[in-house]
């Protein structure tokens, strides 16, 4: 899997780092990630801009 690049599930754009959205679970880039947090050490926590929007899953994410 070497040179092949992450497709982002919110743009449909390839992009070199991918994380999952912690709330929908999808895999987003970093144009579409909304925020994130370091919780513990090892542990990050993304919201996706789709999410950000939801008043639930944003006050879940900014209670962290």
């Amino acid at each position: 899997m070497l040179g092949d690049d992450l497709i982002c599930e919110r743009c449909s754009q390839q992009g070199h780092f991918n994380e999952k959205c912690e709330y929908c679970s999808r895999m987003v880039c970093l144009s579409c990630e909304k925020s994130s947090k370091r919780v513990h050490k090892l542990r990050r926590y993304v919201i996706c801009k789709d999410c950000w929007g939801n008043l639930k899953s944003r006050s879940k994410f900014k209670a962290l």
